[in-house]
């Protein structure tokens, strides 16, 4: 009797499904989202985080000078709130949609601090883009030698103080690698990666990152030789996200390519 008993208890356990734990229910998603959705909500995160950014810093300058017409240009404070708003809110969207999608940010590129060993693969990867960047000049030159001359609008031209060069300095070097990187290398060719092999994934993520930086819609000609100068150097970025599965050593390299152009505006 005990041994029957037994048999049918034990048959009711392997026959009743046991519930999984809640934090299993809901399994993460194997990527972030398709190639087009990657490419709008990148495109989207851009825009918005101007957009919010622009009024934010207006409706301070305005506050701050309220009988003036001053615009960002015209001053360095409301331009270093620009960046500071835009950059933040921009890096910041994308760690939401990475939770959202159930993933640990370690699938951008965050998921580890950041190590001396990064150091190497920085400016191995510095002098590459440099590298390219003589060689891309030398095409250009030859082919079309006024795109060479364009100038980039960097802002930041009335520089008077050492506050004003330190808060362009914060704006220049250190914000936009940070939120570029978790943006375009982290979020939009990481998800890409998940989906398509290397090459068009670099093509995709470089190519639009060249085109952020045509300045279009600001009533001038279109900035060329920016574009291609920083198609080559995401080119190198996404290379070190892929060899060092991190956004560490790309942001280093972002970094410095900054720092000189910051040296070009104080000068």
């Amino acid at each position: 009797m005990l041994k029957g008993s037994f048999r049918r208890k034990e048959r009711l356990e392997i026959e009743t499904p046991v519930p999984a734990p809640e934090h299993e229910i809901k399994k993460p998603t194997r990527n972030l989202g398709s190639p087009p959705r990657l490419v709008f909500n990148t495109v989207a995160i851009f825009i918005i985080s101007q957009l919010v950014a622009a009024f934010i810093a207006m409706l301070m300058l305005q506050v701050a000078h309220p009988n003036s017409r001053m615009g960002l240009d015209d001053s360095i404070a409301a331009q270093f709130a620009f960046v500071l708003i835009a950059e933040g809110l921009a890096a910041w969207l994308v760690i939401q949609i990475v939770r959202r999608r159930g993933l640990h940010l370690k699938a951008i590129g965050l998921g580890r601090p950041p190590r001396l060993k990064d150091l190497g693969p920085a400016i191995t990867g510095f002098l590459i883009f440099y590298g390219l960047l003589i060689v891309a000049g030398v095409l250009i030159s030859s082919l079309s030698p006024d795109i060479n001359n364009q100038k980039q609008n960097l802002g930041f031209t009335d520089i008077k103080t050492q506050g004003d060069t330190v808060l362009a300095f914060i704006s220049l070097v250190i914000l936009p690698p940070l939120a570029e990187e978790t943006l375009m290398r982290g979020y939009l060719y990481s998800g890409l990666r998940m989906i398509w092999n290397f090459v068009p994934a670099l093509l995709v993520t470089s190519l639009l990152f060249g085109l952020a930086h045509l300045e279009i819609g600001n009533g001038g000609p279109l900035v060329w030789g920016a574009a291609v100068d920083t198609f080559l150097l995401s080119v190198v970025l996404v290379y070190l996200r892929e060899k060092t599965g991190a956004l560490y050593a790309g942001m280093l390299v972002h970094m410095l390519n900054n720092l000189i152009a910051f040296f070009v505006v104080i000068k």
